[in-house]
């Protein structure tokens, strides 16, 4: 899987009214005015949302601000829950929910994240996305964090990025079939980016179970042994 790439736009001034910070899983912080650049698709960026408060806990939100080349669909945000696809001016989780956070801590849904399955037509896709913090009445407060996550194609031209599997039937009862013709892995993750089913491919017919996972939406992700990975949805009656 192609590692992300960052590449530093703009900073701003952090003053001490911000009482949160983002980064990403691996420790990496995500900054105002950050781009951070993609080579692959389906390769996600997990973050975490740190509350700075050590008295206090925190009340967030993340608006999906603009978008270049985006089509409104195969786009991914998890905070919370996980929401797919997502839409240019609306902010997550919508209405008056929020993501709490406790003080000294990051967000309780370890499955937050951004993901890109959308290849653009071969185009760079640019999705600005800020981070924001409002109060126990859901007004804005203090200061905010704006990143653009971009997708760009040629930083993985030369790469196959295909994992050699095929999901048979992306509405399933009980049953998901995976044809493969390569070994991989599979896991299923929920609305709230939580994994619940984790399995090995091997080359041929493949069934998961499915029968006693709730209805909803769920994201299967295969990656193969090259480390590449790709993204389907199914809904589970």
């Amino acid at each position: 899987m192609k590692k992300l790439l960052t590449l530093f736009c703009a900073f701003a001034t952090i003053t001490a009214v911000a009482q949160f910070n983002v980064e990403s899983h691996a420790g990496d912080p995500i900054l105002d005015g950050q781009m951070i650049i993609a080579g692959a698709l389906n390769n996600p960026l997990p973050f975490y949302v740190n509350n700075e408060s050590t008295t206090d806990e925190i009340y967030m939100k993340c608006e999906f601000v603009s978008a270049v080349n985006y089509d409104g669909v195969d786009m991914q945000l998890c905070f919370g829950l996980c929401y797919d696809p997502v839409a240019v001016g609306d902010i997550y989780p919508p209405g008056s929910e929020v993501v709490t956070i406790q003080p000294g801590q990051h967000q309780d849904s370890d499955g937050d994240k951004f993901l890109n399955y959308n290849d653009g037509g071969g185009n760079i896709i640019d999705y600005v996305f800020r981070f924001f913090q409002v109060d126990a009445g859901g007004v804005e407060i203090g200061d905010d964090l704006t990143f653009t996550y971009r997708y760009d194609p040629a930083l993985g031209v030369n790469d196959n990025k295909e994992v050699k599997a095929n999901i048979t039937n992306t509405v399933v009862r009980d049953v998901l079939t995976i044809e493969a013709i390569e070994e991989a892995s599979v896991v299923i993750y929920d609305i709230r980016g939580r994994a619940v089913s984790n399995q090995k491919l091997i080359i041929g017919t493949n069934t998961i179970n499915v029968a006693n996972l709730p209805s909803q939406v769920y994201l299967v992700q295969m990656t193969n042994d090259k480390g590449f990975s790709q993204a389907v949805k199914i809904v589970k009656n």
